[in-house]
C-alpha cells in the first residue's frame, strides 16, 4: 500500500460501512426525498397462492423430504383467492386460517423457506420482461447514505485512473468497472439490481459477480473431477434456497456458466477497480470466497494481491463490513464476529460455532444456544482488515459490551463498531520510520465510529460458587463524522478537530440513538463522567488526563476509560 501521512479519500482503501444505507428505490420509496415515479419498476416481492403455485410447494417438499401437512391444509383453504400478496398478507392469510404467528416462527428454515420461494410471484411488465427494483441516489433523502457509496465511487475512480498511468497500452476514457457481491443474502439472485442501481452513473460499467456458497462448492466439487455444476440447484436447496432459475433464469444460467469455466471469475476480478460486498449473513460470503475445507479460493487470493498492491478499493455494509476482519494481530488471529447482541455477554460468554438462523433476529425463532449468546469464527473472514474485529449497526443496537466481550476473549488490543449510515473509510500504509503495520483512517456518513482499546485494559473473572462472570476494562473512543485518527502497531491516535457538524433534518438525534451513546453525551454536555445500568450490566465511563472529548452531533471521544461488569 501507498504511504500517507494525512488522509485522504484519493488514497482509500477500504470503505466499511454500518449497514441502513438508506437509499432511494422502487422498493423503498419512503427513502426517497419527492414522491418518485418509477416507471415499470419492482416495487415489492410479491406472492401467490394457486393450483400452479401450491403444486410447486408440494413438489419441493417431497423433493426435499420436508412435509408439512398442516400447513399445507391451510394454503388450500386460500388456494385461487389470494394472488399479488405481500408476505405480511400471505401471513396474515394463513393466520386467518388457523396457522399462527407462533406456528409460522416455529417452521424450521427449509419449511419457512420453500413455502416462501415456492409461492413467490413472477413479476412482469408488459413486454414481459422480468420488473427490476430501480434506484435513484440523487433522490434519496439520507444524504449521509449518498456520501458513503461516493466515498467508495471516488476511490474506485483513483484505483482506475492509477492503473490507467502505470499501464503500458494507456487505453483513454475507459470506464470505471465497479463489481458487486450479493452473497450475503440468502437470495443473491435478487438483491442484484439494487446494487448494480447504486453504483451505475456515467462513466461506471456494475458487474455481478454469481458468487455464493453454492457456486462455492459446486466449483469444488468440479475441480476435483465431479459434475458440480449440475448439481448447482441442490447446492443452493442446501442454503435454503429454492425455485429460483424460474424467477431469474438468466442470472442462474449465467453462475452456471462461470462454474463450468473457472477462468471468468479471475478474469473479470482481474478487470475491476472497486468491488462491493452487500449485507445480510458475513457466514455467506466467507463461504462464496472459500472452498468447502475453509481454504482462500484463487479469487480471494487475486483479491488480496490485487489490493495489496492498490489496484482495486474494496467496500462493504454490514456483513459485508464485518466479513473483511480477519489475518492476524497481537499474535493472534483476528475473529469475524457473526451473531448476538450484548445482554448477558459477560455472563454467557463468546461462543466460537456457527450463528443461529439469520430469521432469529428478525422475526424470532428457536434459539440453539443461550439467548442473545454470541458468536465468532474464530480463523476470521477476508483478512484485509487486521488491526481488530468489526461490528457493524453499532451504536444503534447497543452493541458495545459484545464489542469489548469478544475482544477481549480473542485476545485483540483493538476492537471497531461503525454506526448505521456511517463508514470507515481506511488508508493502509507501511511506516517506513519503523516498519510497523498501520493504517490513517476517517469517518463519512451519519454518525460515528466506535473503538475499544485493550492495550492497557484488564480482564478480571468473578467467580460465585458455579456462576462466574467478567470484568473488562479498558479505554473507549468515539469517533464522529469528520474526524480522522491513525493507527500503526499498537498506537492509536485521534484528532477530533476535524469533526463535521451535520444540521439537517435527517442527522438530528432521535429516540431510536444506543443508550450507551446516549449516556456518553455527559462527557461533552455537563463535563462529567457516566455511570449507568442496562439489561443487567454496568457501565462506567470516566475521562483521564490523557482523554479528549468534543462535543458536535455526537459527544466525539477519545482514550477515556471504560469499566463494563455484572454486579454478582
Amino acid at each position: 500500500m501507498s504511504v500517507f501521512y494525512s488522509f485522504s479519500f484519493a488514497s482509500a482503501d477500504l470503505v466499511l460501512a454500518g449497514g441502513a444505507l438508506k437509499t432511494c428505490s422502487s422498493m423503498s420509496t419512503k427513502n426517497c426525498s419527492s414522491t418518485m415515479d418509477f416507471n415499470n419498476a419492482k416495487a415489492t416481492i410479491l406472492y401467490e397462492v394457486n393450483q400452479e403455485s401450491l403444486a410447486r410447494y408440494k413438489a419441493l417438499m417431497e423433493m426435499h423430504a420436508v412435509n408439512n401437512d398442516f400447513l399445507y391444509s391451510k394454503l388450500l383453504h386460500i388456494n385461487s383467492i389470494a394472488t399479488g400478496l405481500t408476505k405480511n398478507e400471505l401471513f396474515d392469510a394463513l393466520n386467518d386460517e388457523g396457522f399462527s404467528n407462533s406456528d409460522i416462527r416455529g417452521l424450521s428454515d427449509a419449511e419457512y423457506f420453500i413455502l416462501l420461494d415456492a409461492l413467490e410471484m413472477q413479476q412482469l411488465d408488459e413486454n414481459g420482461a422480468r420488473l427490476q427494483e430501480k434506484v435513484s441516489l440523487a433522490s434519496t433523502k439520507e444524504k449521509a447514505s449518498v456520501d458513503v457509496y461516493t466515498a467508495f465511487i471516488e476511490g474506485a475512480r483513483v484505483k482506475h485512473a492509477f492503473k490507467q498511468e502505470t499501464a503500458v497500452d494507456n487505453a483513454q476514457n475507459t470506464p470505471i468497472k465497479i463489481g458487486v457481491v450479493t452473497a450475503s443474502s440468502r437470495d443473491p439472485f435478487e438483491a442484484v439490481d439494487f446494487y448494480i442501481g447504486v453504483f451505475q452513473q456515467p462513466n461506471v460499467e456494475v458487474v455481478w459477480l454469481p458468487l455464493s456458497p453454492a457456486f462455492q462448492k459446486a466449483a469444488f466439487v468440479e475441480s476435483m473431477g465431479g459434475n458440480g455444476c449440475e448439481q448447482l440447484e441442490a447446492f443452493r436447496a442446501q442454503n435454503h434456497l429454492y425455485d429460483k432459475a424460474r424467477l431469474y433464469p438468466q442470472r442462474t444460467d449465467m453462475q452456471r456458466q462461470w462454474c463450468e469455466d473457472s477462468s471468468v471469475a479471475i478474469n473479470t476480478l482481474s478487470n475491476l477497480d472497486g468491488i462491493f460486498f452487500n449485507g445480510g449473513d458475513q457466514s455467506k460470503t466467507l463461504a462464496a470466497l472459500s472452498t468447502p475445507t475453509g481454504q482462500p479460493t484463487p479469487f480471494l487470493t487475486t483479491l488480496r494481491s490485487m489490493w495489496r498492491n492498490d489496484q482495486i478499493i474494496v467496500g462493504g455494509t454490514s456483513a459485508g463490513t464485518a466479513v473483511q476482519a480477519g489475518g492476524y494481530a497481537n499474535g493472534r488471529p483476528v475473529p469475524m464476529l457473526t451473531s448476538g447482541s450484548s445482554k448477558g455477554v459477560l455472563s454467557s460468554g463468546v461462543f466460537s460455532v456457527p450463528p443461529v438462523s439469520e430469521r432469529c433476529e428478525d422475526e424470532g425463532c428457536e434459539q440453539v444456544l443461550v439467548d442473545n449468546a454470541v458468536t465468532v469464527n474464530p480463523t476470521g473472514g477476508l483478512g484485509l482488515f487486521n488491526f481488530g474485529l468489526l461490528d457493524t449497526h453499532f451504536s444503534e443496537r447497543d452493541r458495545e459490551v459484545r464489542l469489548i466481550a469478544a475482544t477481549a476473549q480473542s485476545l485483540q488490543q483493538f476492537g471497531f463498531g461503525v454506526d448505521e449510515t456511517t463508514a470507515l473509510v481506511v488508508d493502509m500504509h507501511n511506516n517506513q520510520h519503523n516498519n510497523q503495520h498501520g493504517a490513517d483512517f476517517t469517518v463519512v456518513g451519519k454518525s460515528g465510529v466506535f473503538i475499544v482499546d485493550l492495550g492497557q485494559g484488564r480482564v478480571e473473572e468473578l467467580r460465585n460458587g458455579a456462576a462466574g462472570n467478567k470484568v473488562i476494562a479498558g479505554s473507549a473512543s468515539y469517533v464522529p463524522t469528520g474526524a480522522k485518527g491513525t493507527i500503526v502497531g499498537e498506537k492509536l491516535t485521534i484528532d477530533l478537530t476535524a469533526t463535521t457538524e451535520r444540521t439537517s433534518t435527517q442527522h438530528k438525534r432521535k429516540n431510536d440513538d444506543g443508550v450507551w451513546r446516549e449516556q456518553s453525551m455527559r462527557l461533552c454536555r455537563d463535563g462529567i463522567d457516566a455511570a449507568w445500568e442496562l439489561e443487567g450490566t454496568q457501565h462506567v465511563l470516566k475521562k483521564s488526563a490523557d482523554s479528549a472529548v468534543l462535543r458536535s452531533h455526537y459527544c466525539g471521544y477519545s482514550n477515556v476509560p471504560f469499566l463494563v461488569y455484572e454486579p454478582q
